[in-house]
């Protein structure tokens, strides 16, 4: 085991909890200790929240790991990872954190695990600024197992920011070693569907999102009543909540693009958002959504490369573009292609 600090500066790229989850994950995959300065010094209330404690406890007991700073509000941390051991696992995050982030961390090192492993989380299933439940399944899984090993996503309920409560099972079938991929292209436009779910909220909300999507705007989404579900409940346990999905399919997948309904954010405001999120990416004729991009970087960098093509590099995507090679010798370069395409390479550096 490598006792030598990796000094990673959480003020670097994004400055929130991405550096902290990628850095987990690739220092759990590595077996390389590293010492995290300037945790979240980017954003208002800097230092550990409680979905990034839960995160970074729930690294620690899967490998093992001597962690120091695991306290809310802490702005410094040390993690050096033992081994990593598949198992059954559950994680309570305490709060309305999003599940899928604090599995972001957790997922890349036991894809090569010496066994299978189940985890659970719990907290907030669909929340703002956070892959919703469906992103995780239907998007990245399918994309993770192009690398060899086997995953499936179960909910066990919703859970929403305000109250959390909500449950994401993962089970991992792992494989020996990873396989790089290259995703160039993304085939023709197989249709889209938009899903809107409405918890303990007025019921016309749902009707006005969908009439949203039904716009001269989005005609080429063809979201007509035929293909717009709505789940509206008035009686759940899981608190007010608002969510607008639309599934984008592609010879290359599917992609989930969302938005999560806000206090003081019209219905009509979260119905566009998702929908011109999916309509960017249907013009933007790549295979691989900007969201999705920052979440294959670290298992291609463990898989020794690899390369796709995306939309416009995201500020989380930067992040981990600067962080991977602080771990691996790997480098990732993102080079423009067209106006609204890119190409994301990884290779070993010589």
């Amino acid at each position: 085991m490598n006792t030598e600090y990796i000094i990673v500066d959480g003020a670097k790229g994004e400055g929130g909890g991405q550096v902290l989850r990628a850095s987990l994950a690739l220092s759990m995959a590595l077996g390389r200790p590293f010492r995290m300065v300037n945790i979240r010094a980017n954003r208002p209330k800097p230092g550990l929240m409680r979905q990034h404690l839960a995160c970074l406890r729930a690294a620690r007991d899967i490998c093992g790991a001597q962690v120091t700073g695991d306290a809310i509000n802490s702005v410094e941390t040390t993690f050096i990872p033992g081994p990593v051991k598949p198992g059954e696992y559950r994680f309570d995050i305490g709060s309305g954190g999003s599940c899928t982030m604090v599995l972001q961390a957790l997922t890349p090192p036991l894809l090569t695990a010496s066994g299978a492993s189940r985890i659970t989380v719990t907290g907030g299933t669909h929340v703002p600024h956070a892959p919703p439940f469906e992103f995780m399944r239907d998007t990245l899984f399918p994309w993770l197992e192009k690398l060899g090993p086997r995953l499936a996503a179960s909910m066990g309920r919703i859970g929403f920011m305000q109250v959390g409560g909500g449950s994401i099972t993962v089970d991992i079938e792992p494989v020996s070693t990873l396989a790089p991929f290259d995703a160039s292209k993304c085939g023709e436009f197989e249709g889209a569907h938009a899903h809107i779910r409405v918890y303990n909220l007025h019921d016309g909300i749902a009707q006005r999102e969908s009439e949203a999507m039904r716009v001269r705007n989005f005609a080429c989404l063809e979201l007509g009543p035929g293909n717009i579900d709505i789940d509206t409940q008035t009686r759940s346990e899981v608190g007010p909540g608002n969510t607008v999905s639309v599934t984008v399919r592609r010879e290359s997948g599917i992609t989930i693009c969302s938005a999560i309904g806000m206090r003081g954010v019209s219905a009509e405001s979260v119905a566009r958002q998702a929908a011109s999120r999916a309509l960017f990416f249907v013009k933007a004729d790549v295979p691989v959504e900007s969201h999705l991009a920052d979440q294959l970087l670290v298992p291609l960098a463990l898989a020794g490369g690899g390369s796709f093509v995306t939309e416009k590099p995201s500020s989380h995507t930067r992040t981990c573009i600067e962080l991977i090679p602080l771990f691996t010798n790997i480098g990732v370069s993102a080079l423009r292609q067209s106006a609204k395409a890119w190409r994301i390479t990884l290779e070993e550096r010589s």
